[in-house]
């Protein structure tokens, strides 16, 4: 049965990465990057916010179809800071396509959070955006949405928690594998 794979997680924790090297192994496999999406979308630089919703919304039905196909779709995305209740939006287009959900949280220690974040190159114009954000030191983004975070995933008891203090790329995607096999 084909799954829709939600990597969740705060900014700059391994989810893209994660999510494409998951697809590399995982032939059929589609990579839903809604940051990637909200970037196509005219006006995203002056409304953001705005322009995540249209992705998202294409996003879904992205999703649905490729599920529908019978091929997994991982969706690297961060449940972004307004959003104060679960969105059950993709978990529910995954279901009405015949597909599983699954919810991976990848998880860091602040302190390693803080030098994962510094250390971030951007490689397209919407993660310098996002990027240029997250490490302003006059904002208190990075702690929002940790707190948003954690009260998101008390909600989700369902949600399978990954942590990735001290771990490289490697040990963290055989962990991700580990908890998808009993997911």
């Amino acid at each position: 049965m084909p799954r829709l794979i939600h990597l969740n997680g705060p900014s700059r924790v391994g989810k893209s990465t994660l999510a494409r090297r998951y697809a590399d192994e995982h032939p059929g496999t589609l990579v839903l990057d809604l940051d990637v999406l909200t970037g196509l979308v005219g006006g995203w630089q002056d409304d953001f916010s705005a322009a995540l919703e249209v992705a998202r919304g294409h996003g879904r039905e992205v999703a649905a179809r490729h599920l529908r196909a019978g091929h997994d779709v991982v969706l690297p995305q961060l449940v972004t800071v307004h959003d104060r209740d679960p969105d059950p939006a993709f978990e529910e287009a995954a279901r009405a396509a015949g597909a599983d959900y699954v919810e991976v949280a990848l998880l860091v220690e602040d302190g390693e959070h803080l030098e994962r974040l510094h250390g971030k190159r951007p490689t397209t114009e919407v993660e310098s955006r996002v990027q240029a954000a997250l490490v302003d030191p006059g904002s208190d983004l990075v702690d929002r949405i940790r707190g948003h975070l954690a009260d998101y995933l008390a909600q989700r008891p369902g949600t399978v928690r990954l942590d990735t203090t001290g771990l490289d790329e490697d040990a963290t995607y055989r962990r991700l594998l580990a908890a998808l096999g009993s997911a």
